[in-house]
């Protein structure tokens, strides 16, 4: 068959990057035999993308969408059908798995796969193949004769080393590979991600990616993991490795394994990843660093107890200390740090903020970012949103659903959505220095970045706009990133 694959990408922020989903499912999919193509982009900067696939005559459209990406897929699936009509059309991901019969019907769906998809899709092409129905494929749901037919969940993949490394051979990765790269307030050229592990125990009221991957974690082999990196070093000059696990150090005993095998293959790599503020020992960073770490990302969310628990970030002892030690191992062992912050919580009150205030400041994080608690669907904190009545259930799902959400946070709990905007820029622009001018590599960068104004005067209006509507001045850098973000992808310029 051929294949066509989209991802509805919606800028946000300073990171961009390959779409290691899609890219999984395309490997597989040519594992099996079949044509793909794969798209990254947003549609509303790139007219071109239906003729193209238009040229490519593909027999399945496949869609992928966060749920701030939500609106842009939806106006693509219109462009497409209306093009295309005799295609088969799926989508996939979390805001699918969890919203799976609202998307299937308002996008128009033939079918849609719910969960962990590698298996679920190569299976459904074999049908379609065949002319056969989806009847009793696990992870699908379908429609027939007008009713919505759902198969169950499909067994979640054992052993991750029999998926197929990303077929990142399918887009053109220049754009991704040049700065300022993922490792947030470190610019720096020829990054990429990699995931070496699927699922997570812990039960933080604000994440959905367990109705993908699951509670109980699996990993690939470190020599899975470190033949990727030789395959990425060689195939596209790669020098720093982001990993994109939701807890890069879960097990002590991989790491160890993982550093071991990086330095008995001589590989020269950088690297970073999230860690947990419970989970850092002296001699197991030290081992990380010695083997190319650079930094880790820590959710620290809070300096207050009761707001850690109230969003489920477990631990033993006192979580705060926890936090302070762990960022003064970071300096001590040289290793760059980045710390996120929520405000906005259930029962939140200012003293519990000047707590995460104080903490910030305290730790001297790299890089320090403070986010609205956003309800995404699929979450604990979205039902709890829509059973207290925080959050208009009639809200769209659209680019308002970013979690930086620059603007005005999408519910309002213990404070009003005016207070917490105003509460937020105080926050974030006490630490714009700290995150973005004490480091030469960034400087020479977002020179870069200030001369797009020149260039660009309607990006220069549009920037100057949202800080005097924001207050926060590091909303000129992102709209400015994400315009360069645009013409390194577009336009062909960087």
């Amino acid at each position: 068959m051929r294949v066509t694959l989209v991802n509805s990408q919606v800028l946000d922020g300073n990171n961009v990057v390959p779409p290691l989903g899609l890219m999984y499912i395309a490997a597989v999919l040519e594992n099996a035999g079949h044509k793909v193509q794969i798209y990254d982009a947003d549609p509303e900067f790139h007219d071109s993308i239906v003729t193209e696939i238009k040229e490519f005559d593909p027999q399945l459209i496949g869609l992928s969408f966060l749920t701030v990406g939500y609106q842009r897929a939806f106006n693509f699936m219109k462009k497409l059908k209306k093009d295309l009509p005799d295609v088969t059309y799926c989508s996939g991901g979390v805001h699918t798995t969890v919203k799976p019969r609202e998307t299937m019907n308002e996008f128009g769906l033939d079918f849609i796969v719910v969960g962990e998809g590698e298996n679920t899709i190569v299976e459904v092409c074999e049908r379609l193949e065949k002319a056969q129905t989806l009847e009793g494929v696990k992870g699908v749901m379908y429609k027939k004769n007008g009713d919505i037919i759902d198969n169950g969940r499909r067994e979640l993949i054992k052993d991750l080393d029999t998926i197929p490394f990303p077929a990142r051979h399918l887009i053109d990765m220049t754009p991704y590979l040049k700065p300022p790269g993922i490792i947030r307030g470190y610019a720096t050229k020829n990054q990429t991600t990699i995931v070496t592990s699927r699922g997570c125990p812990f039960k933080c009221i604000y994440c959905g990616s367990h109705n993908i991957f699951g509670r109980q974690t699996r990993r690939r082999s470190v020599k899975n993991v470190v033949d990727e990196i030789e395959h990425l070093h060689k195939n596209f000059g790669i020098k720093g490795i982001y990993y994109c696990d939701d807890t890069f150090t879960l097990s002590p005993k991989w790491v160890r394994e993982y550093c071991e095998e990086l330095k008995r293959r001589n590989l020269d790599v950088k690297w970073a990843g999230q860690s947990r503020v419970d989970q850092t020992d002296r001699d197991l960073m030290k081992l990380m660093k010695d083997s190319g770490l650079v930094q880790l990302d820590f959710g620290v969310e809070s300096g207050s107890e009761k707001i850690l628990k109230v969003l489920g970030k477990g631990g033993h002892g006192d979580r705060t200390e926890q936090i302070k030690y762990s960022f003064k191992l970071c300096k001590e062992l040289d290793i760059r740090t980045l710390a996120t912050f929520i405000i906005g919580n259930p029962e939140e009150t200012r003293d519990d903020i000047e707590q995460s205030f104080k903490v910030a400041k305290e730790i001297q994080a790299d890089y320090t970012a403070f986010y609205f608690l956003t309800p995404y669907p699929g979450t604990d904190i979205y039902d709890m949103a829509l059973k207290n009545g925080w959050l208009d259930p009639n809200i769209p799902f659209s680019e308002i659903w970013a979690h930086r959400q620059p603007e005005l946070p999408l519910m309002a709990i213990t404070f009003g959505k005016e207070e917490l905007r105003d509460i937020r820029r105080k926050l974030q622009n006490a630490f714009f220095r700290r995150n973005y001018l004490r480091n030469s590599g960034n400087i020479s960068f977002y020179s870069i970045l200030f001369s797009i104004l020149f260039k660009h005067p309607k990006v220069f209006l549009e920037a100057f706009g949202k800080l005097l509507r924001t207050g926060r001045i590091d909303y000129i850098v992102e709209t400015l990133n994400a315009e360069y973000w645009r013409m390194k992808k577009y336009e062909g310029a960087g």
